[in-house]
């Protein structure tokens, strides 16, 4: 005799002494009662209802009429025949009514066949559910859009357990109401406005966080976690999960198809940006689905206005890498975005950048008394004094204010002998946060020269050359010079310099020459600083050496250094990845007015942290810039500048990971109390009543029922 799992010591003491109720107990116990159970076990006491049936057979007694033959012989026989099929016949009819009530209390009581004999009663455990709503989860399956069916899923679950179940609902988005537990209704009005996020959680995350908030809870039971998502490779970090005793279930949704094309990336081919400028950007293509592309559509537009469009082909699985080009015809602040068009995935068929265009370039000229100065600062003024595009100062150094110089985009040093300490850090954090010093030795004092080569790491002065040379050399392929020669000489007509400066080799600085001179030495060179630029010339501009002045390479060297001073920029960053936004130091904020980030095409603002630093103003907008699009800094009711922001790529690149590889990776973790369900075909809420309850087995029941209700009106109909 099985012993009987319920708490009631009466329904115990029943089982042990009816014997009708213990004949059928082991008529079956091999076939459907071997570990079964009942949810609710009170129900039984309607067992009791099968005394009515006996009683109606005993009681109901037949009148019989008599009716008199004159012989009576021959009707003996069928009179006995009769009445063994009556007693058989009521007797089945017995049996079928008794079956009948037996099976319907059983429907009642809830009967399963207990999975585990040491399940343990859930309903005062913690149910959490993980839904994954990143951008992959637009995918589509049979049954429609995969986030849609992971909430029907996850509603299933939550009528599958207990009314008083306490549930725990977690997202990409890991809202903070969602670490409060949550009643069932509570579960399905939050289900219900759960929308596709930029955000993408590690797996390892979420089961973290339960554990931390189970323990702050100071719950002792372990609880149960269910994984709905499509289970993308970037995220299926089951190495970094915890073996705990929280019993782990991973229901894998996957898409009718893997199809996705879509923008990785854009990059300029220069970094700055001037203005009547060719721009050249750059964007790779990727392909994920067995299908060749051919002359596809990709647009740019720039302040909303179609700039180029070309098109692309791609093959299956491949990338390709198109450009498109366009010219700064403004100044000021630059809202481009490129576009292609795919479906279902949209959200990575455009790329947002942004950038800034001068509208003039601010020149400074520092020069001394001495004579060699005053003749350089006159040689360029009379190249900038009448420009539209490029205004400048000049500063004698006696009056120099020092704290202005990060406002100007280059300023030249014009055989400047003595260099103060003040001076040359305020040039430094000025060349740090992007603007360009050009640097004309004085001619007679090589310690000034060497203070000033020093702070910028640039190469040492060794000696000095004072044979005449001519500049042999120039560095045609460099993006200084581009545009500038039609045609490239191999001997071209340069100018001969006086004397000039010889410098140390290092190897280990990224100097690059420029222009040089027959026997080598260097004329001219470039060397980046952080943000900025420093441009060494070996010779001073002066009388001596007025044929550099007038000569042809003169104008395109000067002019193309202050168009290169515009500092490089970074036109996109990544949701979720960048968090700071760095302003340039040039630009001012009125600290008395807050200084809010503004969604371009929503309109809708927040106030961004805010630290000051030596480089500028660093913006903090943390976790609050969730949509791709541009953001302007608006200070005082002034756009001061703006950012284009994108969706991670990380959701682009479609690698799931199999159920058969899922499962490996749970048993090469050891988690040994975590499994997958797959094939819900069936309704899921019976999935997960059957891994609570067992193997539910009152529908059996009810079928059964209403079988022996046939089976008694057939017998009263057809049995004669």
């Amino acid at each position: 005799m099985h012993s009987w799992k319920g708490n009631d010591p009466f329904l115990s003491n029943f089982t042990e002494n009816n014997k009708s109720f213990c004949l059928f107990i082991d008529v079956n116990e091999y076939i459907l009662f071997a570990d079964m159970n009942f949810q609710y076990p009170s129900f039984l006491f309607a067992l009791f209802s099968i005394a009515i049936p006996i009683l109606i057979h005993f009681f109901n007694f037949r009148r019989y009429k008599t009716v008199y033959f004159s012989n009576v012989d021959f009707l003996k026989n069928i009179k006995k025949q009769t009445k063994r099929k009556n007693e058989l016949k009521q007797l089945l009819i017995l049996l079928a009514r008794i079956l009948t009530i037996v099976f319907l209390v059983f429907a009642f009581a809830r009967p399963y066949i207990s999975t585990d004999a040491d399940v343990a009663d859930h309903q005062e455990e913690t149910v959490a559910l993980y839904i994954d709503n990143s951008f992959s989860m637009n995918a589509r399956s049979e049954k429609g859009r995969l986030l849609d069916e992971a909430v029907e899923l996850a509603i299933e679950i939550a009528g599958s357990y207990h009314p008083g179940t306490n549930f725990k609902l977690y997202t990409n988005d890991l809202h903070p109401r969602h670490q409060l537990p949550l009643h069932r209704s509570q579960l399905i009005k939050e289900l219900l406005t759960i929308k596709i996020s930029s955000s993408t959680v590690p797996l390892s995350s979420i089961n973290n966080r339960f554990n931390s908030e189970s323990k702050m809870a100071g719950s002792d039971n372990a609880g149960t976690l269910f994984y709905i998502s499509d289970f993308q490779k970037n995220i299926t970090d089951i190495h970094n999960f915890t073996n705990d005793k929280r019993v782990s279930y991973f229901i894998p949704l996957s898409p009718a198809g893997v199809k996705n094309l879509y923008i990785d990336t854009c990059w300029m081919e220069v970094p700055a940006h001037g203005l009547n400028q060719q721009e050249n950007i750059f964007v790779r293509i990727k392909n994920i689905s067995e299908e060749n592309y051919s002359n596809l559509p990709i647009r740019l537009f720039l302040n909303d206005s179609l700039k180029s469009i070309t098109n692309f082909s791609i093959n299956a699985n491949g990338e390709v890498i198109t450009n498109l080009k366009y010219t700064n015809i403004t100044g000021g602040i630059q809202l481009g975005k490129i576009e292609i068009t795919d479906y279902p995935f949209t959200h990575d068929n455009t790329w947002y950048f942004s950038y800034f265009v001068e509208p003039k370039l601010k020149t400074l000229i520092i020069y001394s008394d001495k004579k060699y100065s005053l003749e350089g600062l006159n040689y360029l003024r009379a190249l900038f004094e009448d420009d539209e595009y490029i205004t400048f100062e000049a500063m004698n150094l006696q009056n120099l204010q020092i704290s202005k110089l990060p406002e100007y985009n280059a300023i030249f040093l014009t055989g400047i002998d003595n260099f103060s300490t003040g001076l040359l850090n305020e040039l430094s954090e000025a060349v740090s946060n992007g603007t360009s010093v050009v640097f004309f030795p004085n001619p007679d004092n090589r310690s000034g020269n060497d203070q000033f080569l020093s702070k910028f790491g640039a190469a040492g002065i060794t000696g000095i050359d004072s044979v005449r040379q001519a500049i042999s050399g120039i560095d045609y392929e460099h993006r200084f010079f581009q545009n500038v020669f039609q045609e490239k000489k191999e001997d071209p007509a340069m100018p001969e310099i006086d004397r000039h400066y010889k410098f140390e080799s290092k190897s280990l600085t990224r100097e690059q020459n420029l222009l040089w001179f027959q026997n080598g030495d260097k004329a001219m060179s470039v060397s980046p600083f952080d943000k900025g630029k420093v441009w060494i010339f070996a010779f001073p501009l002066t009388k001596s050496n007025e044929i550099f002045a007038r000569n042809i390479i003169f104008v395109p060297a000067i002019y193309n250094i202050v168009l290169n001073s515009i500092p490089d920029q970074k036109t996109s960053f990544t949701i979720g990845k960048d968090i700071t936004v760095l302003l340039p130091k040039s630009i001012n904020i009125d600290i008395g007015t807050p200084v809010e980030i503004e969604n371009k095409e929503t309109g809708n603002r927040f106030i961004p942290g805010i630290t000051i630093t030596n480089q500028g103003n660093r913006i903090e907008p943390g976790n609050m810039i969730n949509e791709a699009g541009h953001y302007q800094v608006i200070n005082n009711e002034k756009n001061l500048a703006s950012f284009a922001f994108n969706y991670n790529r990380n959701e682009s690149d479609l690698k799931y990971t199999g159920i058969d590889e899922l499962k490996d990776k749970l048993k090469s973790a050891g988690l040994t109390n975590a499994s997958v369900i797959s094939g819900t075909e069936k309704a899921f809420s019976n999935i997960v009543e059957e891994i609570n309850k067992g193997k539910q087995l009152w529908k059996y029941c009810i079928a059964a029922a209403l079988l022996f209700i046939l089976a008694e009106v057939l017998i009263s109909r057809f049995m004669q």
